[in-house]
């Protein structure tokens, strides 16, 4: 009988690991397509069990691609704080050409040193050199969204990341600089990206984002969401992600209720009618926008490239 049974062979082995690592601590390939473990990427294994941060596999796949020197692209992104449609490997960047041949990591080559920032220790691309690389492969909405939330989760401001792109001859730069110009600061989710994006591709008026108004009632500010300020219009995403965090929801309730004593008007968007109506999400605003007196709108039809 073997005495080295492998859940004592794999006593010393770390929560994530290379195949030749396992094969020299007695391991078997058999044993490694086992319950015990589940593949991380070609040629390396994670404990089952484990569960490693997702810097602490980028920085694995780091040490086991000796080429790579930086976490670019969607890895970047995800690192930075940024949202991005969700990718199924880790992006890692070199600065030699290097294929890799390991599925579920792919190693993209710069020509040039690119702009780096450390996070956790590791080498990353800066949040405008991650939008340039994005703009590559990205929706113009999905774009947006990566750009506030860039914005949003670092001291980067709009102003340098359209500065950075539209130094840029890269390919994607063009498309990167057409979405920098609608990049906000204080943008809350994705989805107030997107509406914001349906207003202004129908030509309505670029609205402010987290606009504070002081109440007659209370000295802190009340923020909105979205609004015209001019017309006291508020244009607000409701996601239901406040069912369970009553407190929360119901000090909205208080604010919209005082806002709205003060001349305020909401109009609250549902993700379902976001996506299923944009056009009628947009008839509602334009109609709220001439109730308070502002003159009357044309709803273009831009906003089908993104929402049709």
């Amino acid at each position: 009988m073997n005495s080295t049974a492998p859940e004592m062979r794999t006593a010393s082995l770390p929560d994530m690991f290379t195949t030749e690592e396992a094969l020299a601590m007695g391991l078997t390939r058999r044993d490694l397509a086992g319950p015990g473990f589940r593949r991380l990427f070609w040629g390396a294994y994670v404990r089952n069990g484990a569960q490693p941060s997702y810097a602490e596999q980028v920085s694995f796949g780091l040490r086991v691609v000796p080429a790579a020197k930086f976490a670019s692209q969607h890895s970047a992104a995800r690192l930075l704080g940024g949202i991005a449609p969700v990718a199924s490997n880790l992006h890692l960047g070199a600065l030699t050409r290097h294929q890799c041949t390991r599925e579920g990591l792919i190693v993209h080559y710069y020509t040039h040193p690119p702009e780096l920032v450390r996070i956790n220790g590791i080498p990353v691309t800066s949040p405008a050199q991650t939008f340039l690389d994005l703009a590559r492969s990205l929706e113009f909405a999905d774009l947006l969204v990566l750009g506030d939330s860039l914005v949003r989760r670092t001291e980067w401001s709009p102003t340098h990341i359209r500065q950075f792109v539209t130094a840029s001859s890269a390919h994607g730069a063009r498309h990167a600089r057409e979405v920098a110009e609608l990049i906000r600061s204080k943008v809350d989710s994705p989805n107030e990206s997107r509406l914001r994006l349906l207003l202004i591709s129908a030509g309505l008026p670029a609205p402010s984002v987290n606009h504070e108004v002081r109440t007659e009632w209370r000295t802190a500010h009340r923020r909105i969401d979205l609004c015209y300020e001019q017309w006291k219009v508020a244009i607000e995403f409701d996601g239901r992600h406040h069912i369970e965090r009553v407190r929360q929801w119901e000090d909205d309730i208080l604010r919209r209720e005082e806002l709205e004593a003060m001349g305020w008007r909401f109009i609250v968007v549902t993700s379902s009618e976001m996506y299923r109506e944009p056009l009628r999400v947009l008839q509602r605003i334009v109609d709220a926008l001439t109730a308070a007196g502002a003159s009357p709108m044309q709803i273009r039809n831009g906003w089908r490239r993104h929402f049709g």
